[in-house]
């Protein structure tokens, strides 16, 4: 005698009994405390990322200047910067900055994987700046990137340094390419040569200082910008030097 096919289903239907429900509530259970394990929920996680621009504490200029200066020579400039200024916050207020990692901001060395365009001091600043500042970030990264064209760099002197050098410059330029080549040329030296690296890893120190500097600033509520829109002095996003490689 054939089953009917109603019968079959129903034998092939798992019973679901109250031992099988109460032992699956207990994986989610602990799959929850896996979860918070490290001492980041699921949900403190979600409440990190909604939250922007992120915490800040007063950041520690020289402290940012000696980080970015060791860390130019783990990872390059971007790299450098942004970590100068980061992890003062990563020790002081933790999370969500402790779970960034850093070294995903590398390729912005040499102008971006080598191509010479912003410097890469001047990319990781704008990062940092943006995380701690959210929209006025912009305003700071836009101060930076002047303050960095107009004055004679680098000035930060390392307490150990890896090479000697005898030269500032000011670049007239936010561009990777023509201020490490400006500072090459009156130094007389290579690109691949120990006191270009130690220029280089300088200039992140400086940088990182600056905009540390303004943060601080910015937090308590005394910064104000001072330097303008470029697009709408030049009608188009410019820097503020054309002649050097246009003539």
């Amino acid at each position: 005698m054939k089953r009917s096919c109603h019968h079959e289903q129903a034998l092939e239907t798992p019973v679901i009994t109250r031992r099988k429900l109460l032992t699956g509530a207990g994986k989610l259970a602990a799959g929850a405390v896996l979860a918070t394990a490290g001492g980041f929920s699921l949900a403190s996680t979600a409440t990190a990322r909604s939250t922007y621009p992120w915490p800040h504490k007063t950041i520690d200029p020289q402290k940012a200047g000696d980080i970015a200066y060791e860390n130019w020579y783990k990872d390059f400039c971007c790299y450098a910067t942004v970590s100068g200024i980061l992890v003062p916050l990563q020790e002081s207020v933790g999370e969500p900055y402790a779970s960034l990692p850093l070294e995903a901001f590398r390729f912005g060395h040499g102008g971006t994987v080598g191509w010479g365009t912003l410097c890469g001091t001047l990319l990781g600043a704008s990062i940092a700046a943006s995380f701690v500042a959210g929209r006025d970030g912009e305003k700071i990264a836009n101060d930076v990137i002047a303050w960095y064209t107009t004055t004679d760099l680098p000035v930060y002197a390392p307490a150990s340094p890896k090479a000697a050098i005898k030269n500032t410059n000011r670049s007239d330029s936010p561009l990777c390419h023509v201020s490490v080549s400006k500072w090459m040329e009156k130094e007389g030296v290579e690109f691949f040569t120990p006191q270009r690296k130690d220029r280089c890893a300088r200039l992140a120190a400086d940088v990182a200082m600056k905009t540390s500097v303004l943060l601080n600033e910015w937090a308590a509520g005394t910064y104000k910008p001072v330097h303008g829109s470029q697009a709408k002095t030049h009608n188009r996003p410019a820097q503020n030097n054309c002649d050097g490689c246009h003539g």
